[in-house]
């Protein structure tokens, strides 16, 4: 592995996506962030439409998705953002819950890129 990095450390808890390169392998890894993607980004969509029609309950559900999936592939930022949907959902806060959504999404976007900066190494 290259001593450069092009990433952002925030946004990539690289301990987590090195135990993943050394489990699954550089193009295994590929694979799971590829699976991450697709379906953090449907469960990003079923979140927005849960929100949208008032079914907090489908949010926090999927908002916890994000959560446990983010977690697993190093993606801290976005775990945390999905838990503040969570709780916002919980209290019942739609506004606060759509609000804290925008930035899962930014969130989102940053760790794939970030991460696949990191395997760009490899």
């Amino acid at each position: 592995m290259q001593e450069t990095q092009l990433f952002e450390p925030s946004h990539l808890q690289t301990e987590q996506v090195e135990s993943l390169i050394a489990a699954a392998g550089v193009d295994g890894t590929r694979a799971i962030l590829e699976a991450f993607q697709r379906s953090t980004t449907e469960l990003l969509t079923l979140l927005d439409e849960g929100l949208k029609g008032g079914s907090l309950n489908d949010a926090y559900k999927n908002a916890h998705a994000v959560k446990g999936s983010a977690a697993n592939v190093g993606a801290q930022l976005l775990a945390e953002a999905a838990g503040a949907i969570e709780t916002a959902c919980k209290d019942g806060n739609a506004v606060a819950a759509m609000q804290f959504l925008d930035d899962a999404h930014a969130k989102f976007e940053a760790f794939c890129v970030h991460f696949d900066a990191h395997l760009q190494q490899y």
